[in-house]
């Protein structure tokens, strides 16, 4: 079905780096890596292929769970939506990108509840009262895919559109944490394109008990542990 350009433009400024969410402050457990020497520009695509293939997928599922709950009846919905976001929180073992997905959910989700305030979106409005009321955090994938259901786009793109913005934020600390030039930037997110899609297809099948919704990423579980003990920090993750 072809794609309404309203949506689409809506889409892409949800997507859009400068979307007002603090995500540059985040480095998602790179800094790091990088100030122990860990990661440097030469193993980065690999880095960043993994890091889709195991977090990228697992986030997908998640996107694409809140994306489907988004038609639910409301009694259902509500249930759904924390127990969604508890779920993530419990699979996030490190307190570090834990509470930066929590933060970068909930600040999403409440800029686009502020930009729809003109426009019918109950079910926006509630999942975010709900879940601050609950005291139950509200993480980005789940946020953003919600709102890509309240906006009609295709539930694939909504997914892979979360993955790109995931991977441009990665890439955009990269950037301030390496000597990452702006082409080979643009290269590198370029050539990753075929692992993204890749890594919301894995996702397809929406199972929150299937293999996508399981993965332990070591490294950067520890690597944002200990971030809070680096003697300098750009970055709050």
């Amino acid at each position: 079905m072809p794609l309404d350009p309203l949506n689409l433009l809506k889409l892409t400024q949800l997507a859009d780096s400068a979307f007002p969410i603090g995500a540059a402050a985040h480095s998602l457990g790179l800094e790091t890596l990088v100030a122990e020497g860990l990661l440097s520009v030469r193993q980065l695509g690999v880095f960043l292929r993994d890091y889709l293939a195991e977090i990228g997928s697992q986030e997908g599922l998640f996107c694409r769970a809140a994306y489907r709950l988004y038609v639910a009846p409301q009694s259902d919905f509500e249930r759904a939506w924390l127990e969604l976001n508890r779920r993530v929180s419990a699979l996030k073992l490190a307190r570090e990108p834990r509470k930066a997905s929590a933060m970068l959910g909930k600040r999403f989700l409440q800029t686009v509840c502020a930009l729809c305030a003109l426009e019918d979106a109950p079910r926006l409005q509630r999942a975010r009262d709900l879940a601050l009321a609950s005291s139950v955090d509200i993480h980005h994938a789940t946020a953003f895919g919600l709102v890509g259901a309240h906006i009609d786009v295709d539930e694939d793109l909504a997914v892979a559109t979360y993955l790109q913005q995931t991977t441009l934020s990665l890439v955009s600390a990269s950037q301030r944490l390496l000597p990452l030039g702006q082409a080979q930037a643009m290269q590198l997110l370029w050539d990753l394109k075929p692992c993204l899609l890749e890594a919301a297809n894995k996702s397809a099948d929406g199972s929150l008990d299937g293999p996508a919704a399981y993965c332990f990423p070591g490294l950067v579980e520890m690597a944002g542990m200990r971030h809070p003990t680096l003697p300098m920090r750009l970055f709050i993750s």
